[in-house]
């Protein structure tokens, strides 16, 4: 018997452990931003804060809410993210970072070392 529960036990640490997230950084053009809630990967995907992760990379948000998504904006460039593209944390809404930035012309890349998602907007690209 106390095998049994000590196995079960075992075995629901594990299973909750596989799904976690993990909280990540996210830098835009060099800068460290600090998210409220945290940016995160869930199942191989870096998310990060609708409003916050599109205005850090000079895009404007408008939420409609009778079709549950968000058109971002930067120039002109548009993206659409649906309410059912993200997860929600803490109540917010965060999207996958790399459909936005990528659909905003921004150039995307994962740092292991840093366990950072690391975006360059094209006009800092430009600049370099």
């Amino acid at each position: 018997m106390r095998r049994t529960l000590v196995l079960g036990a075992l075995l629901l640490v594990l299973a909750g452990s596989a799904g976690a997230d993990t909280l990540v950084d996210v830098y835009i053009n060099g800068t460290k931003q600090d998210f409220a809630p945290p940016a995160r990967v869930r199942e191989g995907k870096a998310y990060a804060p609708l409003r916050a992760a599109a205005e850090a990379v000079g895009a404007e948000v408008k939420w409609i809410e009778s079709e549950q998504l968000a058109i971002i904006c930067q120039a002109d460039v548009c993206a659409i993210i649906r309410k059912q593209q993200g997860i929600i944390v803490s109540g917010r809404l965060l999207i996958p970072v790399r459909l936005m930035a990528e659909a905003l012309d921004a150039k995307v890349s994962w740092d292991g070392k840093r366990k950072a998602v690391m975006i360059v907007t094209e006009s800092a690209a430009q600049q370099q």
